[in-house]
């Protein structure tokens, strides 16, 4: 019996596009389980203080005036996932995210505009960067809908934050079992692994995009479970920005010499509310 056989901590945003280092929670949940199912459930919408933009509400289906009238501050917000985490952490329990970096990314963007201190993030595990390792050679898309059909897990309402965060932990704990080195690993160290891992695929998937004249992603792409920050040129403060006045957090994560070592800034950046691009899962 390795760690999938004891509990788990799920948190999923839904959020107001898909840039973490700028875009905004609508959504938060924070889901403890154990095998036999869950014993806690914490779900609540946010007010992310501008508009959401019509790309995203076709995705999660939260509006504006919803997200007005139902969503808590995001101060409020910012320090109840900040607790959810701290304790997660201190007790310990592993963080379960699907696609990790954009999720803990922007946590701790909303963590570092009410100025509560950064996580040390010592044991997340990922589905999508498990799978797409310890599977790597099969086909198929690894969105968290596809994996849980593949892996034969229930996604009672995708883009939602409460199924979402409950499918991806369950889906992990599936992914363990199937592959018992992962189980046999701490999450202290597969946290170590999976950054390793997702550098290794990202460093591949940008040489196929570009020799496919593509762009090649975006520099904090490169990094898990923290993004880390593009050119400080485009995240720069410009007249429009100090206007809105929005916190961003820069936040860099790397393994050197075994160890995975995180970086943390906070920046004055600008909120793009045209943003129309969609969430993709490679």
């Amino acid at each position: 019996m390795g760690w999938e056989e004891g509990p788990l901590i799920g948190l999923d945003f839904e959020t107001t596009g898909v840039d973490p280092l700028l875009d905004r929670p609508v959504q938060v949940a924070i889901v403890t389980s154990t095998p036999s199912g869950p014993t806690s459930t914490e779900v609540f919408l946010v007010d992310p203080g501008c508009e959401i933009p019509e790309a995203a509400v076709a995705i999660h289906g939260i509006t504006t005036e919803r997200a007005r009238r139902e969503g808590r501050s995001l101060e409020d917000s910012a320090r109840r996932v900040h607790a959810a985490m701290v304790q997660a952490v201190t007790e310990p329990v592993p963080v379960v995210a699907m696609n990790a970096s954009f999720d803990l990314t922007i946590a701790e963007t909303l963590f570092a505009s009410f100025g509560l201190r950064p996580l040390e993030w010592r044991a997340v595990i990922d589905p999508l960067v498990l799978d797409r390792h310890l599977d790597r050679y099969r086909k198929g898309k690894r969105r968290l809908d596809a994996l849980c059909a593949h892996y034969r897990i229930v996604l009672a309402q995708a883009h939602d934050a409460a199924s979402d965060a409950s499918a991806a932990v369950e889906l992990t704990r599936q992914i363990a079992r199937a592959f018992p080195s992962c189980a046999r690993t701490s999450p202290e160290e597969l946290t170590k692994l999976q950054a390793s891992w997702h550098r290794q695929w990202a460093e591949h998937y940008d040489e196929w995009r570009r020799s496919e004249g593509m762009d090649g992603l975006a520099p904090e792409e490169f990094s898990w479970p923290l993004r880390e920050p593009a050119a400080l040129g485009r995240r720069g403060r410009s007249a429009e920005a100090r206007q809105h006045g929005v916190d961003v957090l820069l936040g860099a994560a790397g393994v050197h010499d075994g160890e995975t070592d995180h970086h943390l800034a906070v920046v004055r950046g600008r909120h793009d509310e045209g943003r129309t691009r969609l969430q993709q899962l490679f």
